[in-house]
């Protein structure tokens, strides 16, 4: 079984608000991401909250998503992760991490990097895009014990240098999904 993290916690102060759950097309942010990643055929998928948790379990009703909170988003992404990761069932073989601010997040690579997992003895499996790495990111269940020693808010993003040959690269013909950070962001994915 491979799951979902979504790290929606983050404060939003370059965006001036809880950026997760401004709309894009009518749809919170934090839903098209979760919508992507069930299309992409993950299950279960854990979304870590902050402040606005409350708020980001509206957004996913209806959905399968479950909310868990992270109560110091201050301490980075990390921490969000530690959480995510922390809530998945040890059932799981692998989990995809994925921004809650990224709404162009496509199906079709969260499903190349599962398919890429499962033919290979990779710890995580990273998309490349034209422009470089970037998200989501799958990892084995055999990484949770170092992602939950990762501390600040860099994420995973050191761990992933460090490995080598454990992680493979999937290139993706496309650009990065866009993260939205600021105003001008959230118009530029059209909402």
């Amino acid at each position: 079984m491979i799951a979902g993290v979504v790290l929606a916690a983050g404060q939003g102060t370059r965006f001036g608000g809880d950026k997760v759950l401004a709309t894009v097309r009518g749809t919170a942010i934090v839903r098209h991401v979760v919508d992507r990643l069930a299309a992409g055929g993950l299950s279960p998928v854990v979304v870590v909250g902050g402040a606005s948790a409350d708020g980001v379990r509206r957004a996913l009703a209806g959905s399968d998503a479950q909310v868990v909170v992270n109560p110091r988003p201050a301490d980075g992404m990390s921490a969000s992760l530690a959480i995510g990761v922390a809530a998945l069932p040890p059932s799981v073989d692998a989990f995809v991490v994925a921004l809650g601010d990224q709404p162009g997040i496509d199906a079709a690579v969260v499903r190349a990097l599962a398919e890429t997992w499962r033919d290979s003895n990779a710890a995580a499996v990273v998309p490349v895009y034209r422009s470089g790495r970037g998200n989501p990111v799958l990892f084995d269940h055999t990484m949770r014990q170092q992602l939950a020693a990762l501390s600040g808010d860099a994420g995973a993003r050191d761990l992933l240098a460090s490995m080598g040959d454990r992680v493979v690269r999937v290139t993706v013909d496309a650009d990065a999904p866009r993260d939205v950070d600021s105003r001008d962001d959230l118009h530029a994915v059209g909402g």
